[in-house]
């Protein structure tokens, strides 16, 4: 029996890369995500490279672990980046439909003008070049808040956009670790907007929502209003620095301090907390120590979580959303999202609903342990994106033109449910 091609999804994240793999079913309309799977990297920090043969190791061990577990070969990849390598820019372009008005309608390839457009406005750096260009807004005719102008009828098209912007030679350094493997990669994501896209409802864009997606060592920001990207932003902080507390409190090493933030962590301690002492081994991995569990949360984990707290309303306060996205909520993900009590901090915080961001089943299948571990967001994001974007590329990076029909229909699906 042959084995199936799939779409891959690469999540390049702080300290560990996570993959998933899927492929659209055009009969059912949706997506299905057959696995996906992570293994630690320690040649990546923040989503930048920092040791490309650690690197390149642990890309290659993740796609022999995803060919596996999914009984598939993995025909395309989309590679997912964040980190504070990458920058965003506002940008805007303009197309004429047709210069003698006979024909009005905008197109596709309308639209891909004016986002060209937009893209040469965009000054950059030597080292720099553009990772994604996402559109915000369309402007037709003057006529503003228009999501998706195809098939409409107008003259002028504008469009506001939001310009990604990575470092050359870090997506240089993943591209070389990824192809000494003998893999490459045919698109990629900006990784908060990848999560952002299958986590968030319409509505909840339309009334105005933030994702906050708390990773390793960052934590990002996606703000929708309108049914449109607001504002994205990152901190330097996230879920790894609540285990390097522990470590240095606790005088243990990295591994132990991530099993006891995982058996005995929380973001606070609640009424139903009791004083639990728990035994761990110390830095010299021989030597029984012992801590309380209240200890433990009220001096280490809750003095991190009230900072990451407190730098991201820092953030909505300046930006002038701060009693915006109160109507839609916030919702979280990303691996840090997984500490008890989270949920609860964001509420007394924000004063607002709160929720872990799970993918829709009614657009998105994939195995319950996937579905439910916010760790694979970005990395089923990612294979969504490649599908939205219609990218069909046969195995030396060239575009095929073999499935257009099909591929079009997964566009206009897509314009209706994401």
């Amino acid at each position: 029996m042959a084995k199936r091609s799939l779409v891959a999804g690469l999540d390049v994240g702080s300290n560990k890369i996570c993959c998933a793999a899927g492929m659209y079913d055009g009969e059912a309309k949706l997506i299905k995500i057959f696995g996906a799977v992570s293994v630690p990297c320690d040649g990546i920090r923040a989503g930048a490279v920092i040791d490309i043969q650690e690197a390149a190791i642990s890309i290659g061990e993740v796609f022999e672990k995803i060919e596996k577990a999914t009984e598939s070969y993995i025909e395309n990849v989309v590679v997912a980046l964040r980190g504070n390598f990458i920058k965003s820019k506002s940008s805007r372009g303009f197309a004429n439909t047709n210069t003698n008005h006979s024909e009005t309608e905008i197109t596709r390839e309308t639209v891909q003008s004016a986002l060209e457009s937009a893209r040469k406005q965009i000054k950059m750096d030597s080292d720099e070049e553009i990772l994604q260009i996402a559109p915000r807004e369309y402007i037709l005719n003057q006529q503003k808040g228009i999501q998706n102008p195809i098939g409409m009828d107008g003259t002028y098209i504008e469009v506001d956009v939001y310009a990604f912007i990575a470092s050359r030679s870090n997506m240089g350094n993943i591209a070389k670790a990824m192809i000494s493997v003998g893999i490459n990669f045919n698109d990629k994501v900006y990784g908060y907007l990848a999560a952002s896209n299958i986590l968030v409802t319409k509505e909840e864009k339309e009334l105005s929502c933030l994702v906050i997606d708390l990773g390793g060592l960052t934590t990002g920001l996606v703000h929708f209003a309108d049914g449109i990207v607001k504002h994205i932003d990152e901190i330097s902080d996230g879920s790894d620095y609540i285990t390097r507390d522990i470590s240095h409190k606790l005088k243990s090493s990295y591994s132990i301090s991530k099993e006891i933030k995982e058996m005995y962590g929380a973001a606070f301690v609640h009424k139903d907390f009791k004083s639990e002492e728990f035994e761990y081994k110390g830095a010299d991995g021989r030597t029984t120590k012992k801590y309380d569990r209240l200890e433990l949360v009220n001096g280490v984990i809750t003095p991190r979580i009230d900072r990451i707290l407190y730098e991201i309303k820092e953030i909505v306060e300046r930006n002038g959303y701060g009693h915006e996205f109160l109507s839609g909520g916030i919702i979280l993900t990303g691996g840090g999202s997984n500490l008890p009590g989270l949920v609860e901090a964001f509420e007394k915080t924000f004063d607002c609903s709160v929720r872990t961001g799970v993918p829709d089943s009614n657009k998105i299948v994939c195995p319950n342990e996937v579905l439910l571990n916010p760790s694979y967001a970005t990395a089923i994001g990612s294979v969504a994106y490649g599908f939205l974007n219609l990218k069909d590329y046969s195995r030396d990076g060239k575009k095929s033109s073999k499935n257009n029909n099909i591929f079009s229909k997964i566009s206009k699906w897509f314009e209706e449910v994401f």
